[in-house]
């Protein structure tokens, strides 16, 4: 009796199993949505560096699944915790770069719906460039109202983003 009891604490159920085989398939398929530059950087395994290159390549949706479960099989073998930091890491850049981004975004947007909050942006960001950014301003608020192409609001957002990012 005391033995099926160790055995028993001693094993991991076919569940668990499945679901540690599943979160290291789709930390696979994570890493086909990255570049090659990427994947390099990231020392892998040269079978599972080649299984994820030709995934890449794979267009047919049942090719793709199989390719997914071969990534998932070598995954196994594959010690992820390193990488599972790696990609959290990335996962949080990316997600930074399109805060800031969405930032420049709305500061544009207000900039030509308000001019008046011009006043806003430079006490919030001083700047040398202050009658480039109104020249600006004033040309994308004229682009605006003349439905133009947005040339000059291009270029806002190009000044918004340097001066911010100063």
């Amino acid at each position: 009796m005391a033995k099926d009891k160790d055995f028993e604490n001693n094993t991991v159920s076919r569940t668990q199993l499945k679901l540690e085989a599943e979160k290291l398939q789709s930390l696979g398929l994570k890493l086909c949505d990255l570049s090659v530059s990427k994947l390099k950087a990231l020392n892998l395994p040269p079978d599972l560096f080649e299984a994820i290159i030709a995934m890449q390549k794979i267009t047919s949706n049942g090719a793709k699944r199989r390719q997914s479960q071969y990534i998932g099989k070598l995954m196994r073998n594959f010690d992820a915790t390193e990488l599972n930091t790696i990609m959290t890491f990335w996962d949080q850049q990316e997600i930074k770069e399109k805060q800031h981004f969405h930032n420049v975004e709305l500061w544009r947007k207000k900039l030509v719906e308000d001019p008046g909050s011009v006043n806003d942006f430079l006490i919030k960001f001083p700047t040398e460039e202050k009658l480039i950014l109104l020249n600006t301003i004033k040309e994308a608020v004229e682009e605006k109202t003349k439905d133009k192409a947005p040339k000059y609001s291009r270029e806002l957002f190009k000044l918004i983003k340097k001066i911010i990012e100063k």
